[in-house]
């Protein structure tokens, strides 16, 4: 009887033991530095968290990119409206195709004079006189082609600046809405 006395207490001890080392192995997995999950906590908290986490930064990180995008537009529609606001081409740059085009087509350049007139003035041309609007406005008197153009004014029509025009009946020409200068190469008069 002793033997199992010794035998019950011997295992009882091994048992109390091998409890121990399952605590022991279980408390290492489930402490606060390593704690134990279950996939109820994931589904339940760590997941909605995360999502929010998630979804905080990025509409932080969209305000903040729609904020430059904002900011871009902006910079790109000023520079756009004050390169829409100032001239395609300078005075000087449309005087020296004038007169590169005078050249071509007068022969010298020397042949073309630049006349100014007053409010309502005429300046009437001889046949194949031509005649370019610099500055100012004008209407047509009788009739002129426009070489730039192709198109055929009649009495009354304006005249565009920096168009080339031909005068194919004697006494044709422009009449000044305003003051203007008119480039003439060949004969004419003005009333």
């Amino acid at each position: 009887m002793q033997r199992k006395w010794t035998l019950s207490i011997f295992c009882g001890l091994a048992a109390l033991l091998a409890g121990g080392a399952v605590t022991a192995l279980a408390a290492g997995y489930g402490s606060a530095e390593d704690p134990l999950v279950t996939l109820s906590y994931i589904t339940e908290v760590a997941a909605p968290e995360a999502d929010s986490r998630i979804d905080s930064v990025f509409s932080e990180k969209q305000k903040a990119l729609s904020g430059e995008i904002d900011e871009k537009i902006g910079q790109l529609r000023s520079e756009m409206e004050k390169q829409a606001n100032q001239p395609a081409f300078s005075q000087q740059t449309l005087d020296a195709a004038a007169e590169a085009a005078a050249a071509k087509l007068g022969g010298q350049s020397g042949q073309w004079r630049e006349i100014s007139l007053a409010k309502g003035q005429q300046l009437a041309g001889g046949v194949g006189c031509q005649l370019i609007l610099r500055r100012g406005a004008a209407s047509c008197y009788s009739g002129m082609v426009n070489l730039s153009s192709g198109e055929t004014l009649s009495h009354g029509q304006a005249v565009a600046a920096n168009n080339l025009y031909l005068v194919g009946t004697e006494g044709c020409g422009f009449i000044a809405s305003e003051t203007c200068a008119v480039l003439v190469n060949g004969a004419y008069t003005l009333q």
